[in-house]
């Protein structure tokens, strides 16, 4: 009788150990509550609740800078950006606080940075209109710049605070994935707001939907339209990142001892998965400056044209974002990075040729033609917004297994180091695309006053703004995956490399909570 009692013991303590033993090497558990999932799904959506992919319009036709003089101030600010990136990773990696590492800036991102963008969206309104209309005035330009300077380093401290937040919130890849699969897809939905409430603005003064005063342009309408959208979203958005830090947690434990960046600087730039990520992406960051935007505004003259060839896609954005964990678990990380970069921006090529090289019956380049472009142009939205979870998750995901690449190599994690030196090899084409952007608009004949005096622009610059807008970046992205095929880290290895992460961080847990029982307890 007794036998058969310790054989039951022993086979259930063996089960308890068995059970724990899974749950330390487990890579599938939830760990973020409701509140938290909803908080971030906020924070991650009000990063993009803005209306800065109008900033060119507003540089260009409203603000009025020359485009000489933004082409001048590029060179400055890439020198300006690359340096406060470092200067912000220095001072980030050797943050300890109660709160954590990432949570205090994160709350620099808020409020702060609100009021700064705030001032840029109103700079209309410290000139007269005769001053506004100077395109080479300096007091208006060297504020701007200011203004925009302010904004470049608020903004690197909000985007490495976020980035490495997201890589310390919770230690289970697969319950990383549920969380930036259902805030990505909320983000497709709440970021796009603003964006909607302007492209419909636009569009309704410019075709006469909104009736002007009498002594009040178009020009003057879209001025004062953005200087009230502009101010608006980026306080909601500040708004929403100062409530998230009151709601925030860190869970990968870092380092008591403070890293040197040097230290950290060698361990990034030596290791092979994370400069071939960084080298992709660097590759990735070329480009015009000019967008389908541009194309739809300045060649189609219907701002909203997304809005509306985009409608059938919406049923088909949830693919993605719902099937990702399942096809994580038969792929790698890399394979699902690569197929959801290139496969939708592929079919760029057979739409340019497509608008391009066919006319219609009154000699018009079907690229010219709204109606013409509309159903092919929902076809490559359908494949966008198919593919848009695979690819918006897998960017976050390469990112982070960078970062615990670097602990499971090193044992000690760098994330704002990995994010200011990952944005450094990325922001040089960048900064070389800003100084150049202005160029090509002066080279193809773009002119700045056409859209809001409401003429079209040449057909030699139209030819051109759509290229740049559909051939081009297909290119460059083809181009950007070259080095992906030298990236290491495939699926066995991944793997492999969280089950010995989570032993490791469950023996540091276990270690802190000894530590602070045996502090309690001599403090008793």
């Amino acid at each position: 009788m007794r036998t058969d009692t310790a054989r039951l013991d022993e086979s259930a303590e063996l089960r308890r150990v068995n059970a724990q033993l899974h749950e330390l090497v487990d890579v599938d558990r939830r760990v973020l509550s409701r509140k938290q999932t909803l908080g971030y799904m906020f924070l991650d959506g009000s990063r993009s609740f803005n209306i800065d992919g109008h900033k060119d319009l507003f540089n260009d036709s409203i603000l009025k800078i020359s485009l000489k003089l933004q082409s001048r101030y590029q060179v400055f600010a890439g020198v300006w950006d690359i340096v406060d990136d470092f200067i912000v990773s220095a001072i980030m990696e050797k943050t300890r606080t109660r709160w954590g590492k990432f949570v205090p800036y994160i709350f620099v991102g808020g409020l702060p940075f609100a009021i700064v963008a705030t001032l840029y969206w109103l700079l209309p309104a410290f000139f007269s209109p005769a001053h506004i209309n100077d395109f080479g005035y300096l007091p208006k330009f060297f504020l701007f710049a200011l203004i925009d300077m302010a904004i470049e380093f608020l903004s690197n401290i909000r985007n490495v605070s976020i980035e490495g937040y997201l890589s310390t919130i919770t230690p289970y890849p697969s319950d990383r994935r549920r969380l930036l699969a259902v805030s990505s897809y909320f983000s497709i939905i709440y970021s796009r707001l603003p964006d909607i409430v302007v492209e419909f603005m636009l569009d309704f003064i410019k075709n006469g939907f909104v009736k002007s005063a009498a002594n009040r342009t178009s020009d003057q309408m879209i001025r004062r339209s953005m200087m009230i959208v502009g101010p608006t979203t980026t306080i909601l958005a500040g708004l929403v990142f100062t409530w998230y830090t009151t709601i925030a947690k860190e869970r990968v434990h870092q380092k008591i001892e403070r890293p040197r960046i040097r230290d950290s600087l060698r361990v990034v730039m030596t290791n092979r998965p994370i400069l071939i990520y960084m080298i992709s992406n660097a590759l990735g960051s070329f480009g015009t400056g000019l967008t389908t935007n541009d194309y739809y505004r300045q060649v189609l003259n219907w701002t909203t044209f997304e809005t509306f060839a985009g409608i059938p896609s919406f049923f088909f954005q949830p693919i993605g974002f719902a099937n990702y964990n399942r096809l994580a678990r038969r792929f790698s990380t890399r394979t699902l990075f690569m197929v959801g970069q290139t496969f939708a921006k592929s079919f760029y090529i057979p739409l340019f040729l497509y608008g391009i090289l066919i006319k219609d019956k009154k000699g018009k380049y079907l690229f010219q033609n709204r109606w013409a472009m509309l159903p092919v142009t929902a076809v490559w939205e359908i494949l966008y917004a198919t593919l848009w979870g695979v690819r918006s998750i897998s960017i976050n995901e390469m990112r982070n297994e960078c970062n615990d690449y670097l602990e499971w190599k090193y044992g000690a994690r760098s994330e704002a180091t990995l994010s200011a030196a990952s944005a450094f090899i990325t922001k040089i084409p960048a900064r070389i695309n800003g100084i150049l952007q202005p160029k090509y608009k002066q080279w193809v004949g773009y002119d700045q006053t056409a859209y809001t005096e409401g003429r079209q622009q040449p057909l030699h610059a139209q030819k051109w703004i759509f290229a740049m807008a559909t051939l081009f970046p297909a290119i460059i992205v083809l181009t950007s995956m070259i080095p992906m095929f030298w990236f290491n880290i495939d699926k066995n290895t991944r793997d492999k490399m969280y089950r010995e992460l989570n032993e490791r961080r469950a023996a540091v847990a276990e270690m802190i909570k000894r530590e602070a029982d045996a502090e309690e307890t001599e403090n008793a």
